[in-house]
């Protein structure tokens, strides 16, 4: 029997004060250690024959090769883009060229998700709120803040729920597959409050090396977590399926209250751009590929050399997963590369599985600003998650992912309320209930799984009682 993970802390607070830095080691965060447990723990989850993941990784390191020499040859334009326009001529999905580029590379880039004009405005708001309150709002670095710790504005709560937005996601939602029984509903989109960048010309604070959200050593240490890629534990990578749901809505991903860690279930990243912008311009960076890094990252710690060690290879409890040129060469040295030119409102949206990174500086002379905005299904999890923000929303606190900075309180004017929003921007932040089609076996039930349906019950269930209009 595998060794026994700690406690869970979905739920708990975040840390009482902090930034952008609390979570990632290369800014100043302190890595914990790991304790002997884990050599015990990566013993277990290793084939007993050696060999098998050795030969697999040995399958996956040449394939990254193979990966990096178109990588280097395309530079961004190996990244898929697609007009906001293309999707809705296909009834709200992916064209299917489009779908298999992007269940290879992770990435995709959405042109004119958002007007320009729109997209301007939004920038203005938030300028002016920071301008109006800049003695109160916190941001990273504290001296010359390039991103900060707004959540709540009407412009952000606008752009999450813009329809636009909501019609790009679940069209990337619908890459992903479960079983009929799993409780998701891919049809819906969830918000979450995440922050917003304003990197300025010259800036190299605001420079995250490759990393991997979504939690970190909870992919070795979480039994459900783990179920997600048992292929690859196998040595049978190549079997790995990066688009199943199933076990993925039930995977503990903050095992130890990360003060940067996700509560949410985000299936893609994602921002919005407020800027016209390229790359050199202090951009995104990724690996443009989602099986094969994956594969690299989870078997090397459990090879032979590293067995003995309780060490994960830039993995710690609480902070995100480090990918670096030292431990994941291949990957960082050979396969990283920026996106392509993006104007005021493109989007970008990337894999949950997939590495990324911030370029070093942005030697641009314009800003590079970004809303961080991902699609959400309906589960459990994000359900839970969602009335904890909600709370936050309405006292106008800091959401509970967070540190509790608690900076937007008093920005009235600004931040949006719950009189401020539109339907769909209440429906997306849990003030009112999802659609429930009649009950099954009506003429009228339409196509929900069984799984789907449970997910909006349990959805309507969790946030109940909603507030008064």
């Amino acid at each position: 029997m595998l060794v026994t993970a700690p406690a869970t802390t979905t739920g708990a607070t975040k840390a009482h004060q902090g930034d952008l830095s609390s979570v990632f080691v290369h800014l100043g965060a302190k890595p914990p250690a790991l304790d002997p447990r884990f050599i015990k723990l990566k013993q277990e989850i290793a084939p007993s024959d050696p060999s098998v993941l050795q030969a697999a990784y040995e399958r996956v390191v040449k394939a990254l090769k193979n990966e990096s020499l178109e990588i280097r040859q395309r530079g961004p334009n190996v990244i898929p883009e697609i007009p906001f326009q293309s999707i809705v001529e296909n009834n709200g999905r992916l064209p299917d060229d489009i779908a298999a580029q992007v269940k290879k590379r992770g990435v995709l880039v959405v042109r004119g998700l958002i007007d320009e004009t729109t997209a301007k405005a939004y920038k203005q708001q938030i300028l002016d709120c920071i301008d109006a309150h800049r003695d109160t709002i916190v941001g990273f670095p504290a001296d010359k803040p390039q991103a900060w710790e707004l959540y709540f504005t009407k412009a952000q709560c606008a752009c999450r729920s813009h329809p636009n937005f909501t019609t790009a996601a679940l069209a990337l939602n619908q890459l992903w597959h479960a079983t009929s029984e799993t409780e998701v509903d891919l049809e819906n989109n969830l918000c979450y409050c995440d922050r917003l960048r304003i990197r300025q010309p010259g800036d190299a604070t605001f420079a995250l090396s490759g990393h991997v959200d979504g939690g970190s050593v909870e992919r070795w240490e979480d039994p459900t977590y783990r179920k997600c890629y048992q292929k690859i534990f196998e040595g049978a990578w190549e079997e790995h399926d990066s688009f199943d749901v199933t076990h993925r809505v039930d995977a503990e991903m903050d095992m130890y209250n990360s003060p940067g860690g996700c509560s949410m279930y985000r299936i893609f990243q994602g921002w919005v751009s407020l800027s016209s912008i390229g790359p050199g311009g202090g951009t995104l960076k990724v690996c443009p590929l989602v099986k094969e890094p994956m594969a690299y990252i989870l078997m090397k710690p459990l090879l032979e050399p590293h067995l003995q060690k309780s060490d994960l290879l830039g993995s710690w409890p609480g902070r995100c997963s480090d990918i670096t040129p030292e431990n994941h060469p291949e990957i960082i040295n050979d396969c990283m590369v920026s996106v392509p030119h993006v104007n005021f409102g493109d989007a970008v949206f990337w894999h949950c599985d997939q590495v990324h990174a911030v370029e070093p500086k942005n030697e641009s002379n314009c800003d590079s600003s970004v809303l961080y905005i991902p699609s959400s299904p309906v589960c459990r999890r994000n359900s839970e998650y969602l009335k904890r923000q909600r709370d936050m929303f309405i006292k106008g606190w800091t959401p509970p992912d967070f540190p509790a900075n608690n900076c937007e309180e008093n920005i009235e004017g600004f931040r949006a309320t719950p009189s401020t929003l539109d339907a769909n921007q209440k429906l997306g932040m849990g003030l009112t209930p999802l659609p429930i089609p009649p009950h099954e076996g009506h003429k009228e039930e339409g196509s929900l799984t069984p799984g789907q349906r449970k997910a909006r019950l349990q959805h309507n269930q969790i946030l109940s009682p909603f507030p008064t209009p």
